[in-house]
């Protein structure tokens, strides 16, 4: 199975959470990691989305005003590099393994940017998580 790990490489239980400042907004990265934690099984057609309970698939901002935005990548990214990406996106990764071996060695970097709008109160934004999905395909299985 496929695990969703925190930047200290633990399996991540809890809800997705922020905390920011209402008054002036901002953004808070995070990072996560995807890992393989099986060697009999490959993953194919990775897609990962955060999912927050009052935004709507295609609106750019949540009701609330809040924003995500999600990438994979080995380095947290610049602001040009946040800027390019799009608000509220669902992310595809790349295939870990292959029908000849597992990958349970590499750890797959994923970043995700929480915006807050300014002039809102000060809160800890926890209604948020991870949406993993993907095809467990069996190594040495080649049909």
């Amino acid at each position: 199975m496929l695990q969703i790990l925190n930047k200290d490489q633990e399996i991540a239980t809890a809800a997705l959470q922020t905390f920011h400042n209402g008054f002036t907004g901002g953004a808070e990265e995070i990072l996560f990691y995807i890992k393989n934690n099986f060697g009999e099984y490959y993953y194919e057609d990775i897609t990962l989305k955060v999912e927050m309970a009052d935004l709507v698939d295609g609106d750019i901002f949540s009701e609330s005003g809040w924003s995500v935005k999600i990438v994979q990548q080995s380095e947290e990214p610049t602001e040009k590099e946040w800027g390019e990406i799009f608000v509220n996106n669902e992310i595809n990764i790349t295939s870990i393994g292959s029908s000849e071996t597992a990958n349970v060695e590499s750890l797959f970097p994923v970043w995700v940017r929480v915006f807050c709008p300014g002039h809102t109160a000060p809160n800890i934004k926890s209604d948020m998580s991870l949406k993993l999905k993907y095809s467990k395909r069996l190594v040495g299985d080649n049909e």
